[in-house]
């Protein structure tokens, strides 16, 4: 593989990761909307900061790396969006429900992180970032599957 090669991968490796930053970011903003418990709402809303944070990184990154970076969420993320709403109106307890769907995209996010960071040559400054933001995922990931137990 030649260096454009491996540059072009990388590029779209992290526009990957840009797409779901961003679909997380509205996915929890939306989850936030539909829960009714006040410390639930806060907790929603900072881990949809902290998505945008990462969105804002990545974004850096690619630019850096001489990309230019996708805008936007995916199709799937917008579907996965309704489908929060959706469920959210036909279950019997939304929080649970609301939770249980951060969980399953917090899930999707790291299966998608761990791809990116085995399969693509990295620099270790990129590395280095996407280690930090896969761990926060992972916890956030760890923190609504213990909610998921009490809600």
């Amino acid at each position: 593989m030649n260096v454009k090669e491996t540059r072009g991968e990388i590029l779209d490796q992290l526009n990957r990761l840009l797409t779901i930053s961003h679909d997380s970011e509205e996915g929890y903003q939306e989850a936030a909307k539909n829960v009714k418990e006040s410390e639930l709402q806060s907790l929603l809303s900072k881990q949809a900061q902290q998505r945008g944070e990462f969105a804002t990184e990545l974004d850096r990154e690619i630019r850096a790396l001489g990309g230019e970076p996708d805008g936007g969420t995916s199709f799937t993320a917008d579907l996965h969006r309704a489908w929060i709403n959706l469920k959210t109106v036909f279950t019997s307890n939304d929080d649970k429900a609301t939770v249980e769907e951060c969980q399953r995209g917090d899930k999707e996010a790291l299966d998608t992180y761990n791809n990116v960071l085995q399969e693509t040559d990295l620099a270790a400054s990129t590395r280095e970032l996407l280690l930090r933001q896969k761990q926060s995922i992972d916890s956030a990931h760890a923190s609504m599957a213990r909610l998921a137990m009490t809600v």
